[in-house]
């Protein structure tokens, strides 16, 4: 199996050695698949971009191909907002992390990590090889950790794709695994076969024809395909940054 990683970031070094340590966790736990890694950083006014420089010939020792741009676009910064702008952004941000590699077919699954996270290796990597069309842990603010109840990522977590945020049951009342009709939540594996056939991440809402949540648009966008398999699992993540 071979699986592209694909991380954009922005204004994000002070979680960069933890976001590296634990995708080479992830391979480390699954010696049997190739990992190859695409970041796309843009505009940022940190570190980041001389982190990526500097750890860019690990990366290549350590995993397969890898791709990394730094680029100047001018964008606007968002915080963790519901925007239209901000949306059209992050879309156009995913999508030149996919566009930037060479070849997209010889992939089984491109999983989508966020570089503000904390995870447990050992504990996602059942999510890489499921039969799951789109597959993701639930993610946690860290003031949530101890009592597991709300979804950090509750704009693109959807139980119907009527809905317009998480209505779901509470995290300690989920099943293993929860059939939905979106999700994101900042680790998510994706069939590799929609994005080789094109579809790409949008601003726009495929159903609705309106803005909404770019990772819950794909989600849409891979059913409209007839990729209509996702799950969101009863494995935790923590959303460290802001």
């Amino acid at each position: 199996m071979r699986i592209l990683i694909c991380t954009i970031i922005r204004n994000r070094e002070p979680f960069l050695a933890k976001w590296q340590k634990q995708i080479f966790a992830l391979q480390a736990r699954n010696p049997e698949i190739t990992f190859d890694l695409s970041v796309f950083e843009n505009d940022s006014t940190d570190e980041s971009p001389a982190y990526l420089y500097e750890n860019q010939s690990i990366f290549k020792q350590q995993l397969g191909n890898v791709w990394i741009t730094s680029s100047t676009e001018n964008w606007p910064y968002f915080g963790s907002i519901q925007a239209e702008d901000r949306v059209c952004y992050l879309a156009k941000a995913r999508n030149r992390c996919l566009e930037q590699v060479d070849d997209l077919s010889s992939y089984n699954k491109i999983l989508f990590i966020e570089p503000d996270i904390q995870y447990n290796a050992n504990q996602l990597s059942c999510l890489l090889t499921t039969d799951d069309d789109i597959a993701s842990p639930y993610s946690l603010h860290p003031m949530d950790v101890q009592n597991h109840r709300w979804i950090y990522d509750s704009w693109a977590t959807r139980l119907v794709s009527s809905d317009t945020g998480f209505r779901g049951p509470r995290i300690f009342d989920m099943p293993p695994r929860l059939e939905v009709a979106a999700t994101f939540n900042c680790f998510c594996v994706y069939n590799a076969e929609p994005f080789i056939e094109g579809a790409r991440f949008s601003g726009i809402n495929p159903l609705t024809k309106t803005w909404d949540c770019d990772t819950t648009n794909i989600c849409y966008e891979f059913g409209l395909r007839d990729y209509n398999r996702i799950g969101l699992y009863n494995l935790p993540l923590i959303h460290l940054g802001n």
